[in-house]
């Protein structure tokens, strides 16, 4: 009986859910491509938005159960919401999972549709990122069509690194990628390399191209969750947002951002966030060369995990980076965590940065919340991390 009012509720939620999310982001879906496909088939896509695997399968005429980290799972209302709105796969971050796997081989065997982002991250400057290999060893093994949904105006309707959502006009536009047939044919690097090549898009180009008009009343809040390097100055942590500008409290550099999500200022550094992370990711790579110690956030909140499997708070303190480390200090818990040892590293709701270490779990929240940069601690490791892997080679 309560498993039938869960499931009723979750069918109204769906429909309601449905009905708010293309109101409020206008949203348009060009599927005619995929209208005359049978399910079984994979769905792939770019990852704009949180709500991606609903938006995208909501548009398709067959359930769609949508892989997701297991870190989202120890959130009890995103279980749940997980769990019954778009029937989710969990699957443990970085690591090989044989249960992913087979849930996803019965779901298809069910006549559903498995859908996955194999970029595994949601984009932070509105461009795709190069996807996991290990997606096309999956697409290999599961032996069903894959179809392609892009979608176009996510970012901007509401950028990772904000809190609220913008209305602007959201594009959903689906195509078929590969047959059953050319899955069989192709080899594992020609399914890597075209796949790769049919999700990249950039919504800077597209924006440039259209000039779609996204309203908000505050455009840069909480920028800072992304850019935390000063241009001028080259501080690290003085960048604050408030309303339509970004600002650094050392030097004074001021930015002001519109509704088309471009800088307006006549003396600008760039024309658009996007810009300014790829100069920020520059710097950073010459940091690492010339420096041993990179950085320090005061407001580092550790937990660990119970028996249960539930987080606690161990301790606050301060958490710093160094070229081969991480160091958390507090008044009674110091802790290093070498780059080497971590894995599964991510980053949920812009300010909490999860990762494996050594088998164990660890999360750190930085406050004040949205402020501190979550983004500049996950960056650091996959960088640094990609250095070692080079150095091994």
């Amino acid at each position: 009986m309560k498993n039938a009012v869960i499931k009723i509720f979750a069918a109204l939620l769906r429909i309601t859910l449905s009905i708010w999310l293309k109101v409020v982001y206008n949203i348009k879906a060009f599927n005619e491509n995929v209208k005359d496909l049978k399910a079984p088939y994979l769905l792939i896509g770019n990852h704009c938005l949180n709500w991606d695997p609903f938006i995208a399968g909501s548009y398709i005429k067959y359930d769609t159960r949508f892989i997701a980290s297991d870190s989202l799972f120890r959130d009890k209302i995103v279980a749940f919401l997980l769990t019954y709105l778009v029937g989710a796969i969990p699957k443990k971050k970085a690591v090989s999972d044989m249960r992913t796997i087979k849930l996803s081989l019965k779901t298809l065997k069910q006549g559903h549709v498995v859908g996955v982002y194999p970029e595994a991250n949601r984009t932070w400057n509105g461009r795709t990122i190069n996807i996991l290999y290990s997606t096309a060893k999956f697409v290999k093994l599961l032996k069903v069509p894959v179809v392609v949904c892009i979608t176009k105006g996510g970012y901007m309707s509401r950028p990772r690194w904000a809190v609220k959502g913008r209305r602007g006009i959201l594009e959903l536009h689906y195509s078929v990628l590969f047959t059953t047939e050319d899955i069989k044919n192709k080899s594992l690097d020609e399914i890597y390399d075209e796949m790769n090549q049919a999700i990249q898009y950039n919504e800077y180009d597209w924006q440039k191209e259209h000039m779609h008009y996204f309203h908000s009343r505050k455009p840069a809040q909480y920028l800072e969750n992304y850019l935390y390097i000063c241009p001028e100055c080259k501080k690290i942590g003085t960048l604050v947002s408030k309303g339509d500008e970004l600002a650094c409290k050392n030097c004074g550099l001021t930015h002001r951002i519109d509704n088309y999500g471009f800088f307006t200022d006549q003396e600008r550094k760039f024309d658009n966030p996007q810009e300014w992370g790829d100069w920020q990711e520059d710097r950073f790579r010459e940091m690492v060369a010339e420096n041993d110690f990179l950085y320090r956030d005061t407001g580092a909140r550790l937990f660990a995990e119970n028996k249960n499997g539930k987080p606690y708070i161990a301790a606050d303190g301060d958490l710093a980076l160094y070229k081969d480390r991480l160091e958390f200090k507090s008044a009674n818990l110091n802790r290093t965590f070498f780059i080497d040892d971590i894995f599964g590293n991510t980053i949920q709701l812009n300010c909490i940065f999860d990762f494996y270490y050594k088998g164990d779990f660890v999360r750190f929240r930085f406050y004040p919340k949205n402020r501190a940069s979550a983004f500049k601690w996950n960056h650091a490791v996959d960088y640094i991390k990609s250095l070692q892997e080079e150095n091994d080679k």
